[in-house]
């Protein structure tokens, strides 16, 4: 079990998914991490596409995610049901499906240009239809992270301006002005949603180096008592005292790189620490 905490702890803080780590997963015998570990997978589609595309999502990454969203509705249910092969099956179809769309981002090098022409209904009409699309992801986001009460109004006025819109599309009128106003309250919904995920991963990789570095405090001051190389031990407390104090000024990612040195030094000197 704490294995299996530790690899959904190593998706959240490095942003990998790989065909090996989901296959070790999948070998698991608790099939509930699946669940945790696809939810993760979901979050961190869901904020790389947020970030690469806003609401001007290709089609074919559109269709990839939304089977891998239901693949993992799919896994919660089949787990509701005990359904352990069935739960499985949807734990793949999941992670294959964002692990696809992980590729395409990461191999996309040309900015992605959306021409959306302003003088037809029908194109006024579909650009609606993607960012209505792009408000319900929003609030099935807000929802897993608690946010709903708190954005209530706000998704209120945004389905309020959506039904305005096609008012206006129906009846010949220019929507431009509602469009723009619900871009702007979609832009303020995604800004509070994301500051409230970067807010609960922080706390999560804090913790985690928390426990980790106390572990690593313990075998250092074993090592002292086993008379090993003063220099390297010494080295290693500075590195750990760095690593804090870049934790408690939020600085994450160097945070990492001083750990990524901490361990070389670990290493040098004969400790091999693992979470327990």
């Amino acid at each position: 079990m704490k294995k299996l905490a530790l690899f959904a702890i190593i998706v959240l803080i490095f942003g990998t998914m790989s065909p090996s780590l989901v296959n070790h997963a999948y070998g698991q015998n608790d099939p509930s991490i699946l669940l945790r570990i696809a939810v993760q997978a979901d979050k961190q589609i869901v904020n790389q596409l947020d970030k690469k595309y806003e609401n001007k999502i290709p089609n074919n990454i559109n269709i990839l995610y939304d089977k891998g969203h239901r693949a993992v509705k799919s896994l919660d249910q089949s787990l509701s049901n005990n359904d352990i092969e069935k739960a499985k099956q949807d734990f793949l179809l999941a992670m294959n499906s964002f692990m696809q769309i992980s590729r395409i981002i990461s191999q996309s090098s040309e900015k992605i240009v959306v021409n959306v022409p302003v003088n037809t209904n029908q194109n006024f009409e579909s650009k609606i239809d993607r960012i209505e699309k792009y408000v319900k992801t929003l609030e099935s986001i807000s929802q897993k992270h608690n946010k709903i009460d708190q954005n209530k109004d706000e998704f209120t006025k945004a389905y309020s301006l959506i039904k305005q819109i096609r008012n206006q599309i129906n009846s010949n009128e220019n929507p431009s002005d509602n469009i723009s106003e619900l871009n702007n309250l979609m832009n303020s919904i995604k800004k509070e949603i994301r500051n409230s995920i970067a807010e609960k991963q922080s706390k999560t990789i804090k913790n985690f180096f928390e426990k980790f570095l106390s572990q690593i405090d313990q075998k250092l001051m074993e090592a002292k008592d086993l008379d090993r190389e003063q220099i390297g031990i010494d080295k290693a407390n500075e590195l750990i005292l760095e690593i804090r104090e870049l934790l408690s000024k939020n600085q994450i990612n160097d945070a990492k790189k001083v750990y990524s040195e901490l361990k070389v030094v670990l290493k040098d000197i004969g400790i091999s620490v693992k979470i327990t």
